[in-house]
C-alpha cells in the first residue's frame, strides 16, 4: 500500500483511509485547531501548526481541507451545528410537553456557549470573524449573535405559551455578547466574564420578563 509518510502518534498512515479513520482524523485535527487558536490566535496559527499538535504531515492536512480559512470555517461550522442542535432539542422537547423550554435550561445552554473555550469570538478579532464568516459553508448561517433563527424560534414558543419576549432586543443583546467578546482586549478578564454574564441574564429577561415569571406557563411542567 501506498504511504504519505503522515504519522499520528508515531504510526504512519496510509494515504488512502477507510471512512472511520478520516472521521477519526478529521476530529484529531478539528481538536488540535480549536487547541492552536486559543494558544496563538488566527493569524499566528499555521497550518503546520496544527499538523503539529495533531501528529501529523502537513501533507495529511490538505488532503482534508484546502487553506486554513476553510478549516477554521469548518470548526466554526462544526460548532455551531452542534449548538443548534441541542437548542433544537431543546424546544422540540418542550413542544411536546405543551410549552417552551424554561428559562433555567435556557439560562445552562447560554452560559456553557458563551464560556466554552471554542466560543469563536474568544479566539479572534472582528476583522478575523468576518473572514471566517465568508468562508463558512452554505448549510451555516451565522450573524454575531450566537443562535439567530433559532433563538427566535425559542420566543415564538414562550409568546404562544402566553409570554410577552421581545426576539429583536434579545438578538441584539446576543449580537453585543459577540462584539463584546470580540472587544476581549479592552476589558479585565473578570469584567469580561461578568459582562457576558449580565448580557446573558438581559437576553433571558427579554425573553421570559425579568420576574421570570412565566416559566411555570412555558416549560409543559404544569
Amino acid at each position: 500500500m501506498m504511504h504519505d509518510g503522515s504519522r499520528i502518534e508515531g504510526i504512519e498512515m496510509p494515504a488512502i483511509f477507510t471512512q472511520e479513520e478520516r472521521e477519526a482524523l478529521r476530529r484529531t485535527m478539528l481538536d488540535a485547531g480549536w487547541r492552536c487558536l486559543l494558544e496563538r490566535g488566527y493569524r499566528a496559527t499555521r497550518v503546520e501548526d496544527v499538523a503539529r499538535e495533531a501528529g501529523i504531515a502537513p501533507g495529511t492536512f490538505y488532503g482534508f481541507f484546502k487553506s486554513k480559512s476553510e478549516f477554521v470555517a469548518e470548526m466554526v461550522a462544526e460548532n455551531r451545528r452542534a449548538l443548534m442542535e441541542e437548542l433544537h432539542d431543546m424546544t422540540v422537547r418542550a413542544k411536546r410537553s405543551g410549552g417552551a423550554p424554561g428559562r433555567d435550561e435556557l439560562d445552562a445552554w447560554m452560559r456553557a456557549a458563551w464560556h466554552s473555550d471554542r466560543a469563536i469570538f474568544r479566539c479572534v478579532d472582528d476583522a478575523d470573524f468576518r473572514k471566517i464568516r465568508r468562508a463558512l459553508p452554505g448549510d451555516v448561517s451565522m450573524g454575531p449573535e450566537l443562535a439567530g433563527g433559532m433563538l427566535a424560534s425559542v420566543a415564538d414558543a414562550v409568546r404562544a405559551a402566553g409570554g410577552e419576549p421581545d426576539a429583536e432586543l434579545a438578538a441584539s443583546l446576543q449580537r453585543v455578547c459577540a462584539l463584546t467578546l470580540l472587544a476581549r482586549d479592552e476589558f479585565a478578564p473578570a469584567a469580561l466574564e461578568r459582562t457576558v454574564d449580565a448580557l446573558i441574564d438581559a437576553t433571558l429577561d427579554a425573553l421570559y420578563g425579568r420576574s421570570g415569571s412565566c416559566d411555570e406557563g412555558v416549560d409543559g411542567d404544569e
